[in-house]
């Protein structure tokens, strides 16, 4: 059951970075995240000056490029889940094809960045690390955040729920919502 709490809030964390909610974050966590982020993508890829320098202006276009997709895709799929009753068989059809349209897209991206674009910044090795350092980086903040909690928890609060049940492990912090 933990197993699977976490799994799906990793996916939701993933799913909340990559569709651009955070453009309702402030500034100074944006840059926050994003100053964490190549903090951790340099050290883990062990980047030379010249990798970062020619990495990073790349590595920003494509996760920009990407967000936008995801965004038109979970747009595409919301207003075809709260419209479904109202829309036609050639409606939903076309929803269909758009949607799976977005998703192709955003491998052909990856497919773009990872085959080409990043391989004229980094040795191979660096890029197939890539994937795993991104992976790596959501446990990193998913981590994090469950270490929050727990410190949150103890500054104030017993832990539990006024019913008298446990808290769950993970309490978000505003960087999130």
């Amino acid at each position: 059951m933990k197993r699977r709490f976490l799994y799906v809030l990793a996916s939701v964390l993933f799913l909340f970075f990559a569709s651009g909610s955070l453009i309702a974050q402030s500034k100074e966590q944006i840059e926050k995240f994003k100053e964490e982020r190549k903090a951790y993508f340099t050290e883990q890829l062990e980047l030379s000056d010249s990798e970062a320098k020619a990495f990073w202006p790349l590595y920003d276009d494509f996760q920009n490029r990407k967000m936008k997709l995801v965004e038109d895709e979970r747009n595409t799929w919301s207003y075809a889940h709260k419209n479904a009753e109202n829309l036609s068989d050639m409606e939903i059809l076309e929803t269909l094809n758009k949607g799976y349209s977005l998703k192709e897209k955003q491998l052909e991206l990856e497919r773009e960045y990872y085959q080409e674009k990043f391989l004229d910044a980094l040795p191979a090795k660096k890029v197939l690390k890539l994937g795993k350092v991104e992976w790596d980086f959501r446990r990193h903040l998913l981590r994090k955040l469950r270490e929050e909690g727990r410190s949150n928890r103890g500054q104030g609060g017993s832990g539990k729920h006024p019913e008298g049940r446990e808290s769950p492990s993970f309490e978000p912090s505003p960087l999130w919502f």
